[in-house]
């Protein structure tokens, strides 16, 4: 049942004090001020009113038979749907050490005893107007958390439409690389997937990480198509053993894809595909471009660094001879601890025969 203090939309005051003359006096002094004022002589009384309504504020006896004023108030405090009601002790604190327990209580406040009517009405009107202010900071809050998350779902659909079509547009420019960058993208979630049992990393390799490996390993050479003649001129030309023109055509593609504002951490696919196109190229112990080593390396970049190399060791990618797929594997496989990470051969050892080639 509706109570009368939702209805009229008075604050309601809990008042609990075991001695029935100071209920009345204080239920008195609060109705006369607009407040609705809800009475009960024990903590068991209280506690059972609560079940049926959700006092604004109370004011309790520290004082009581059975469970004491700081129970009580332990109680509340420990409880997250009461612990945020303001509670103040309606008592005679004779001592220092009796009002520090008070406080480590939880307790916001004191009203000494005998009462008086401004003091109840001026500490009781601060005390809500206190609470409301955080209730309202609160509801804020929860608003502009829901607005941002709202943005940044909308930010990351946006940016992953962009991805699906850079990577379309450079299928059609490049026939022959399509197909390899769409067999790196599927073998990218092929491995990823398998990292996903590795209790070492379950936490990081989430589904939405496997889902946005997918699909930013496809532009993983992105800055092939983003070179100039000018740069890649300056640059040796477009052959893929000259390693000026790899970590130009690295550095490249993540400029460019750097340019969405991929650093910010809402930006999940296209933060992935900038880090693939800059750090497929670097090497497990260093030797690589950019010369990180290790753990430095992003782990996306350590899954795309087996997925396309692989591709394009068994895979006749721009006009080169391709090995058998025993031969590939067993070329990953011995290049564990020095090109790649050792944890994502471990897994492609696993899988590796469930991967796309040509």
């Amino acid at each position: 049942m509706e109570t009368e203090h939702v209805k009229n939309n008075a604050p309601a005051i809990l008042i609990v004090d075991d001695i029935s003359v100071n209920v009345t006096i204080l239920e008195n002094i609060l109705t006369h001020e607009g407040y609705e004022a809800l009475t009960a002589l024990s903590v068991q009384e209280a506690l059972e009113l609560m079940k049926q309504t959700r006092p604004d504020l109370i004011l309790s006896d520290l004082s009581m038979p059975e469970i004491n004023g700081l129970e009580f108030c332990r109680m509340l405090k420990s409880d997250q749907a009461t612990r945020d009601i303001p509670f103040i002790f309606i008592t005679v604190l004779n001592t220092s050490k009796e009002k520090e327990e008070a406080f480590l209580a939880g307790a916001v406040d004191f009203i000494p005893k005998p009462f008086d009517n401004i003091e109840v009405i001026m500490r009781v009107n601060n005390h809500l107007s206190s609470y409301r202010l955080r209730q309202e900071m609160a509801d804020y809050n929860r608003m502009m958390h829901r607005l941002v998350e709202d943005q940044k779902n909308q930010m990351e659909r946006e940016h992953t439409n962009v991805l699906r079509a850079l990577s379309r547009i450079m299928k059609k420019m490049d026939d022959d690389s399509g197909t390899h960058r769409s067999h790196v993208g599927y073998n990218c979630k092929i491995l990823a997937q398998g990292m996903q049992f590795s209790p070492a990393y379950e936490d990081e390799v989430t589904d939405e990480f496997v889902e946005n490996i997918g699909i930013a390993a496809r532009l993983h050479d992105v800055g092939r198509f983003l070179m100039s003649g000018e740069e890649i001129a300056a640059n040796g030309g477009p052959d893929r053993q000259n390693p000026a023109y790899i970590e130009r055509c690295a550095e490249c593609g993540g400029e460019v894809i750097g340019e969405f504002g991929v650093d910010q951490d809402h930006d999940g696919a296209m933060k992935m595909t900038r880090q693939i196109a800059r750090f497929h190229h670097a090497r497990w112990d260093g030797s690589g471009y950019p010369a990180l080593s290790g753990s430095e390396i992003p782990l996306e970049a350590r899954i795309a660094a087996v997925a396309n190399d692989f591709d394009e060791m068994t895979a006749p990618v721009h006009g080169e001879a391709a090995c058998s797929l025993e031969e590939g594997h067993s070329r990953i496989s011995e290049r564990s601890g020095t090109y790649y990470d050792p944890d994502v051969v471990q897994v492609f050892n696993k899988l590796w025969s469930r991967m796309r080639t040509n």
